[in-house]
């Protein structure tokens, strides 16, 4: 035979007249003949081929169009018995696969058992039975190259998959706290005999890397909330937390995009979508300044499919990715809990046996002040231990259901800052563009209406010293620039980076005291919504034992009589802040005296309880809600002074809580006074 190679690039290559290592072929009339590629090989072969050097020779041919031929010759007389004849093929060198999670220099969290998910995109076009070769290798030098280390270092755990999943769970070794890992796919295509790749840089993809990090744990209480067809809202608690990355894609699309969104609060809205369309998402957490993000597992979300459906919370709670446990749960009963992820799920109706329930219940989302959403359930997998272990808990939210209490809109009105911090945030990070271009007075203006005179005393004074003296720089440059004189422009333009440097303080001040500010008032308001009617227990128990004590002296009548006037007698005092001892009932024993005590100190916790509830159910319209938000809002800036005071004290969080607590209740107390008198005509 004699090959040839051709493009229209200006390959040509070609077998030599004497091909050294081919065995003669013999034909039998009317038989076709099938020549392997063992039969081929020494026409391949280097020493056999002309019109290409041994350079071009030891790289793969590059993609495009090619035509092979061949001719026939006959083995004795040397004379072409055949046409040449040709096949047309476009070459294509697949790409190797792309690494998904966890993604290049992100954080992992530590999570015990041990379960770590590696995930990647297969992207051949024309491989079949394409097998994937993992490695994962310990970097022992942090200040090399996470590349070049992973090369230098010998593989910690090498397997091959099918997958393009693969779980490193407690079987696999172990890897340790706040170490650094990089690992790599090699995409191979075997046929028994050799292994021969058709994949770009051998079929090996990126190296990618990690912290396998104790210290930084991911978002916790992952949600979504429909806001339409074409927006979501995600939200979720951040653990210390200093930035939030969220990252989504279309669910089932090969070879579909990661896009991503930054924020520093734990919510963020996301727009654009495809109506009627499920994404994929999760939500990444930074624990220190420019530092790796810690993500979460992936969720997902639907997205409606006409601007008419209802927004809903639209969590589609999974299990955990692993748990060990798999024996399944004899039976479940009604307010028993278990675990859908991060979620507890106290059951209110339930069905099944032997591991598989349907039913519904209700989790508690504790950063939307816990209100209850109600969830529903069917077929799924409950193991021994109470954890969701197969199947899906779905939202099933109505604004109706009596187990649903939100008091948003009060506690928004004090702790929702978010659009305050990104105006802050925006004129830290971009104060040289914004001055030079004048739109800092702007921006300014834009955040000291944006606080209403909310901010304390000192800090209002510092940041309007540092805008007076940034305005002065700024006139002073332009007059220096006008004169034309360069020692002059050069000492203005000195004093206008100090301006700059003393303004951007001032407002990181703004900033960090915003961020606690407000996470003290929504601890302190939380811990308001959340006192409950155990105290009232407590204080009907409390009178129980104190009015069977007297019982038990033979004088009911003047027991009752005297129960009665000391209860009368204890709230009016307590109401006015002044109870005294009771010192001169001495004809009372000292153990039934500190019964009667008791009972004022919860029926003091008890009127608290009653003040939370009808803080949380009685503002059920939009005026009556805004009323008290307005109302709550003019607090702000009593408590901002209030929280610095306690900050130059030193106090702990603890402590400010406590404090802010107490102007709290009295602030709501006032104003539901006013509106109980005003309900009842008085």
């Amino acid at each position: 035979l004699k090959f040839y190679l051709e493009n229209n690039s200006g390959v040509s290559v070609q077998s030599s007249d004497v091909v050294i290592g081919a065995n003669p072929i013999f034909l039998d009339g009317g038989i076709p003949t099938r020549l392997t590629n063992l039969d081929l090989q020494a026409y391949f072969s280097l020493q056999n081929l002309t019109g290409i050097t041994p350079q071009q020779y030891s790289v793969p041919l590059s993609e495009g169009l090619y035509r092979f031929c061949f001719e026939v010759y006959d083995l004795q007389s040397g004379q072409q018995i055949s046409r040449k004849s040709c096949s047309t093929v476009y070459l294509v060198l697949n790409d190797p696969p792309f690494l998904n999670i966890p993604n290049k220099g992100e954080q992992v969290a530590v999570k015990d058992p041990q379960n770590i998910i590696f995930q990647w995109t297969p992207r051949h076009l024309n491989a079949t039975n394409v097998t994937y070769e993992f490695t994962l290798a310990e970097l022992w030098d942090n200040q090399m190259d996470p590349q070049a280390a992973f090369l230098a270092s010998r593989p910690l755990y090498q397997t091959t998959t099918f997958a393009t999943t693969l779980l490193y769970g407690p079987a696999e070794t172990p890897l340790l706290e706040n170490k650094t890992y990089a690992w790599r796919i090699r995409a191979l295509v075997s046929d028994g005999i050799s292994e021969s790749s058709v994949f770009k840089n051998e079929g090996y993809s990126e190296i990618y890397h990690f912290t396998y990090a104790a210290t930084c744990k991911e978002p916790e209480y992952v949600l979504s909330e429909a806001k339409g067809p074409t927006s979501e809202k995600i939200m979720w608690q951040g653990v210390d937390h200093k930035r939030y990355q969220v990252q989504y894609r279309k669910k089932g699309v090969e070879n579909a995009v990661w896009f991503e969104s930054g924020t520093i609060n734990e919510f963020v809205s996301i727009y654009n979508l495809e109506p009627g369309t499920t994404y994929d998402f999760r939500v990444g957490g930074q624990c220190m300044e420019n530092g790796p993000y810690t993500y979460s597992q992936i969720y997902q979300f639907t997205t409606s499919i006409a601007a008419a459906d209802t927004a809903t919370y639209n969590c589609g709670i999974t299990p955990e990715i692993i748990i060990t446990n798999q024996d399944p749960l004899p039976s479940l009963m009604i307010n028993e809990v278990f675990t859908a992820g991060d979620f507890p799920v106290t059951v209110k109706e339930v069905q099944g046996a032997n591991g598989v329930y349907s039913g519904w219940g209700y989790i508690v989302v504790p950063y939307l002040e816990d209100t209850r959403i109600k969830v529903s359930f069917s077929s799924i997998n409950i193991n021994s231990d109470y954890q969701l272990i197969q199947g899906i808990v779905e939202t099933d939210y109505d604004e109706n259901w009596g187990g649903m209490d939100d008091i948003g809109d009060e506690i928004d009105a004090l702790t929702d800052f978010s659009s305050t911090l990104e105006l802050v945030e925006t004129i830290i990070e971009d104060i040289d563009e914004l001055v030079s271009s004048g739109q800092w007075k702007e921006y300014h203006g834009t955040l000291i209406e944006d606080m209403e005179n909310n901010l304390p005393v000192e800090l209002d004074q510092n940041l309007t010293t540092a805008e007076n003296n940034l305005e002065a720089a700024t006139t002073a440059l332009e007059a220096a620039e006008a004169s034309g004189d360069e020692e002059a422009i050069q000492q203005a333009e000195e004093a206008l980076d100090t301006a700059k440097d003393a303004y951007t303080a001032a407002m990181g001040e703004v900033k960090e005291f915003i961020k606690e500010a407000s996470k003290i008032i929504k601890k302190a308001l939380k811990e308001i919504e959340n006192e409950n009617s155990d105290e009232k227990i407590a204080s009907y128990q409390s009178i129980v034992e104190i009015t069977s004590q007297f019982m038990n002296t033979g004088d009911a009548d003047t027991a009752t009589t005297i129960l009665d006037q000391e209860i009368t007698d204890a709230i009016e005092i307590e109401i006015i802040g002044e109870r005294e001892p009771m010192e001169n009932a001495s004809w009372i024993p000292q153990e039934i005296r500190e019964q009667i005590a008791t009972y004022y100190e919860n029926e003091f916790l008890y009127n608290r309880a009653v003040v939370s509830r009808y803080f949380s159910n009685s503002y059920t319209s939009e005026e009556e809600q805004q009323a008290l938000a307005d109302q709550l809002q003019a607090s702000g800036e009593k408590l901002g002074n209030f929280i610095l005071g306690m900050k130059k004290e030193n106090k702990s969080e603890e402590e400010m809580i406590a404090a802010v607590k107490e102007v709290l209740y009295e602030e709501i107390s006032t104003i539901l006074t006013t509106k109980v008198y005003q309900d009842e005509g008085q």
